[in-house]
């Protein structure tokens, strides 16, 4: 059987080439099964990033410390601009959910409703809750690609429950920053299993103050979500210099843990 497994890159200046690193230690973990996986990047970056550089370039004559001050712009603009008056058509909110929907189009027309494996790296972790969360509630969500019939698919149709992850078996987060969007808030909620096999595997180092447990966050969160604890970033001499320290939180996809984790996961599906 074929699954597909979908990348979404974090906060940050990400380049289209995010996830190559990921695909090919993955296809090395998988071997000949590798043929039976089709596999999908959802680059959301091109909605933020045009803005995100002109802002910056304006400002770099007037500033040091430069690529801090880049990655904190980029990163938590990343943040606040997905989450800033998100109810709004064609606001940064639905525009990044629409790249998801997109590619999620792409896949059922290629392949029809096969199982769905995604892995989510840290601002991409809450664009996948809020999507899961959004697409529950459809055509009623309040924001986003789910708030009234997007394009007229017949809501019952194979396509459109694709379109909702139906078909997610399971969903990897790395580096989640979640709790720092849900902190602020009462009675904090989970959305629902969108499947009824789902496993939500959610990875973080304690060194990274970027990535969180997601288990002590709610009741919800903790009935739903397997925390995994790791030292990321156990392969490689150039690792060493960032696994003790917050530079862990860019290193989750090349840890073994994580590798061998979702490899697995992948072949049982099959």
């Amino acid at each position: 059987m074929t699954v597909a497994l979908l990348a979404v890159h974090g906060m940050g200046d990400t380049k289209a080439n995010f996830a190559d690193e990921f695909k090919a230690a993955i296809r090395k973990r998988l071997g000949a099964k590798w043929q039976n996986v089709h596999f999908e990047s959802v680059y959301y970056q091109p909605v933020l990033q045009g803005s995100q550089k002109q802002v910056f370039d304006a400002m770099r004559k007037h500033i040091d410390w430069m690529r801090l001050r880049e990655f904190m712009l980029y990163g938590f603009s990343d943040a606040a601009s997905l989450e800033f008056k998100k109810d709004e058509v064609d606001s940064p909110y639905f525009r990044a959910q629409e790249v998801v929907l997109n590619v999620l189009d792409r896949v059922h027309q290629s392949l029809g409703d096969v199982p769905v494996v995604i892995i989510a790296q840290s601002l991409g972790c809450q664009l996948l809750s809020s999507y899961l969360w959004d697409a529950e509630r459809a055509p009623n969500a309040f924001a986003g690609v789910f708030k009234g019939n997007y394009d007229g698919i017949d809501p019952a149709s194979p396509q459109a429950q694709f379109r909702r992850l139906r078909s997610l078996q399971a969903l990897y987060t790395t580096g989640n920053n979640m709790p720092i969007f849900a902190a602020g808030h009462q009675n904090i909620r989970s959305f629902s299993k969108p499947h009824p096999n789902f496993r939500w595997f959610n990875f973080f180092d304690e060194d990274d103050v970027l990535g969180w447990p997601m288990q002590p966050l709610s009741a919800d969160h903790a009935a739903q979500v397997t925390d995994m604890s790791i030292n990321a970033g156990n392969l490689g001499l150039g690792a060493i210099f960032k696994s003790w320290n917050p530079l862990s939180h860019e290193l989750y996809w090349g840890d073994k843990a994580v590798l061998t984790h979702v490899a697995s996961t992948i072949r049982a599906l099959m």
